[in-house]
């Protein structure tokens, strides 16, 4: 389950980085589907695959 505070973060590096949602999903290799579902808040429930792919790509640019 996806927590508010970590789609926030996503959301805010992402940002950050001037990137889109597209180029977000091209390099966590996460479709763009899902990825515009999570930031428009649309779904908190991913499968851990993608919840760790996520998780890598945001802590890699910490």
């Amino acid at each position: 389950m996806l927590t508010k505070d970590f789609v926030k973060a996503l959301g805010r590096k992402r940002g950050e980085m001037n990137i889109t949602a597209a180029e977000l999903a091209r390099q966590t290799e996460v479709s763009r589907y899902t990825i515009y579902n999570i930031l428009s808040g649309r779904s908190d429930m991913v499968r851990t695959e993608t919840l760790s792919k996520l998780n890598e790509w945001l802590y890699q640019r910490v």
